[in-house]
């Protein structure tokens, strides 16, 4: 996985590009072991696109569910409440487009550092990029 990368806890990042000139996107990917996911969530400021290039995956956004397999592709609004689960036996791919850029990096990179500061307030770190959990 080549680009600039974030551990966070079981899921691996690695972010392609930083947007285009104009801004317009960010481009990573992530690697999901087997049986984890990420929690229901949601965020205003900005859409995702999830390409799966490995691996399946069950995904609840605005409350649909949709299981993913490689090549298969899911735009969740700006807004809408979502997560996911890798459900394959072994670890899941997504590509994933995060419009406008640098504002989901900007989160991944400042909840990694709190990660590894035992007295962070993590919550603080979510509502400071707009993020809430559900």
């Amino acid at each position: 996985m080549a680009g600039r990368r974030y551990q966070l806890r079981a899921l691996t990042l690695a972010f392609k590009s930083e947007g285009a000139d104009d801004g317009a996107y960010s481009l990573f990917e992530l690697l999901e072991p087997p049986g984890k996911s990420v929690d229901l969530h949601r965020h205003p400021a900005f859409q995702e696109t999830f390409v799966v290039l490995e691996g399946r995956f069950d995904f609840v956004s605005d409350g649909e569910r949709y299981s993913l397999g490689p090549g298969e592709t899911l735009v969740v609004p700006r807004g809408a409440a979502h997560g996911f689960t890798c459900t394959s036996p072994e670890a899941g791919r997504l590509l994933t487009i995060s419009t406008p850029a640098r504002l989901f990096e900007a989160f991944v990179a400042d909840i990694s550092a709190a990660n590894l500061e035992p007295s962070a307030d993590i919550g603080a770190v979510f509502a400071r990029h707009g993020i809430e959990l559900l």
